[in-house]
């Protein structure tokens, strides 16, 4: 076994066909070449997953990496990645999820989990330490997610330290946005990972950890800790984000013209003063919630009752969820959005994705592009609260028009014969930040490896701190600049949010007190490279290249028709060809046999 600081030196590995249950080493010289989490991910999923498998098939993996920093006293050090062929996208695709699932894997002994095959019959896993062992889970088939969760502890003897990650009746439906949610709030979001879970008839997977995780300097560590928390407590960006979430941006998305409003026709939403962080607190919230070993605290529970729908209990929405279920839904009242986001967590699917597909339904209802026939006598008009409701509803029980919609937005869009309409890049629909507002968000969307996602470089705040969102000039750096930031912060697994609060070398010298390997941000910002490159490379397998790094043509061609964004569009073709030359790329947008070198990939 692999005996270092910082990681336990095990992984798990559990084949579902035969419950073959067996425990590997960690290989030996993976930490300095991949860091943890996200690297570890596409280094497992690029040598033992073949890129033309059926992401719903037997031969796709579920591969749960900890970060190095998972259960140490660094501040964040909550993120888990979990890697796998999308159904959404067809490409690789990894997501990351918070909350106290990941750092009890590594309390349990493990620095990862590899989830192979498929169970004949509903199964759930049962983690608890060393005791390892698969339980038929035909009793929780059709639970939704609190009820599964629920269930699992009472069986298991209620003990509350039982960290579970499930999925609901999307992810059984095979529901190609469905998610795997953790401790009923966290989800590992985007790109369909509940689906393949559930074509593997994994219900979910309860974690018990006790054992210890030795560092390389305690000392060190706790003098770092101390450092950082005072750092924390000074950053603006972090009090803002301590009081009101994630919302606490919608008021400069909106005012400045970007936020996602009756898919993206739009880009400033007239009643979006009502949905912002303060207001939101004032009217909805009710307490704080927070990860493991985070002072930020920037979940937020809660609570309204309403007259149609009785009381409704939730943690958040996030920013990106409201903005996706309201406004790009022409929605602006508490009611229906956290109905709307109530029946996603429920049945386990991603509120983006879920949201894109139901604006995408509304402006083809309005244009006539289908009708009451289409939509089972549904009015899904812009603004129509209660249609977004019931049509979420349907997309989660696979009923009527939600069947087609289950498939996500560029399935829906192309069958409704409206694909310039599907607001996607790769089949991964877009997140609230109009890409005519901020061009460097545009060239993220385009190139990201699993779809538009806006954290694979969170260029948001630079470009309104630098005021050049509107530049097209200079955003292939950015960009490249914050896609290895977020790949350093994926792989050794902290929360991105602290990066407010904690730059590069106090993240370098954290990783540094728990594993004792001594690597600089030099090492740090090639090692980001050598992974995103991997990830790249495994898409390019498919076929996928330049052809792909695309827009929709709503943004490439129509001007934004107001607000302090009116009349941009999106010049990808100029950032492109910036950006490939600034990652060492070929013009069709693949690494080249010099960058691979380079790298050590080849």
């Amino acid at each position: 076994m692999t005996k270092m600081p910082g990681i336990t030196g095990k992984i798990l590995r559990v084949n579902l066909f035969d419950q073959n249950i067996q425990v590997e080493d960690t290989p030996p010289d993976i930490v300095k070449k991949y860091l943890g989490a996200r690297g570890f991910g596409i280094y497992y999923l690029n040598k033992e997953v073949d890129p033309a498998v059926d992401p719903l098939g037997p031969e796709n993996k579920l591969i749960f990496m900890n970060g190095t920093l998972a259960g140490s006293l660094i501040p964040g050090n909550n993120k888990i990645n979990l890697t796998f062929k999308s159904p959404l996208t067809n490409t690789y695709s990894f997501s990351l999820c918070g909350g106290h699932w990941g750092p009890e894997l590594k309390f349990a002994g493990y620095d990862g989990l590899i989830i192979e095959g498929k169970s004949e019959k509903p199964v759930y896993l049962w983690i608890d330490d060393e005791s390892v062992e698969l339980r038929p889970a035909e009793q929780l088939w059709g639970n939704i997610i609190s009820e599964c969760d629920q269930n699992i502890k009472k069986e298991l003897g209620g003990d509350t330290q039982i960290q579970i990650a499930a999925i609901g009746p999307a992810g059984e439906n095979l529901n190609k946005m469905s998610c795997i949610t953790s401790g009923i709030h966290r989800e590992f979001g985007r790109g369909g990972c509940g689906a393949v879970m559930g074509s593997k008839n994994l219900k979910a997977i309860a974690i018990r950890g006790t054992q210890d995780i030795c560092f390389h300097d305690a000392n060190r560590m706790r003098k770092l800790v101390k450092r950082f928390y005072g750092q924390l407590k000074a950053s603006p960006k972090i009090q803002v984000r301590r009081n009101y979430g994630t919302p606490e941006m919608v008021k400069d998305i909106n005012e400045r013209g970007l936020w996602c409003t009756r898919n993206f026709s739009e880009g400033f939403f007239e009643d979006g003063f009502k949905l912002e962080g303060p207001q939101m607190r004032r009217d909805i919230v009710v307490g704080d919630a927070s990860c493991f070993g985070c002072p930020v605290a920037c979940g937020k529970r809660s609570y309204v009752v309403t007259e149609k729908y009785g009381p409704i209990r939730i943690e958040g929405p996030e920013f990106e969820t409201i903005g996706l279920l309201g406004p790009n839904c022409g929605v602006g009242d508490w009611e229906h959005i956290l109905k709307a986001t109530k029946i996603c967590d429920d049945y386990g699917f991603d509120t983006m994705n879920a949201g894109g597909c139901v604006a995408l339904t509304m402006e083809c209802f309005e244009k006539g592009i289908i009708g009451l026939k289409d939509t089972d006598g549904v009015e899904l008009r812009f603004g129509n609260g209660e249609a977004l409701v019931k049509v979420l509803e349907m997309m989660a029980q696979r009923q009527g028009i939600g069947d087609i919609l289950a498939e996500g937005i560029k399935y829906a869009s192309e069958k409704f014969g409206a694909p310039e309409l599907g607001m996607h890049s790769k089949g991964q629909g877009l997140a609230v930040y109009d890409p005519r507002g901020m061009k460097g968000m545009g060239l993220t969307y385009a190139t990201s490896t699993k779809g538009a996602h806006h954290m694979m470089a969170t260029t948001m705040g630079p470009e309104i701190v630098q005021n050049n969102r509107l530049e097209t000039k200079g955003k292939a750096d950015l960009v490249r600049n914050q896609q290895l930031s977020m790949c350093i912060a994926d792989s050794i697994a902290i929360c991105s949010t602290l990066r407010a609060g904690m730059n590069l070398q106090d993240l370098v010298d954290g990783f540094n007190a728990v594993t004792g390997l001594n690597m600089d941000e030099q090492s740090f910002n090639q090692t980001a490279e050598r992974i995103i490159n991997l990830e790249r490379l495994y898409n390019g397998t498919l076929g996928f290249s330049r052809k792909d790094d695309t827009l929709p043509k709503r943004f490439l061609k129509e001007p934004m028709i107001k607000g302090e964004s009116a009349g941009e569009t999106v010049d990808l073709d100029t950032m492109l060809d910036e950006y490939y030359d600034a990652m060492g790329w070929t013009d069709d947008g693949l690494p080249t046999q010099e960058k691979l070198a380079e790298l050590q990939l080849i």
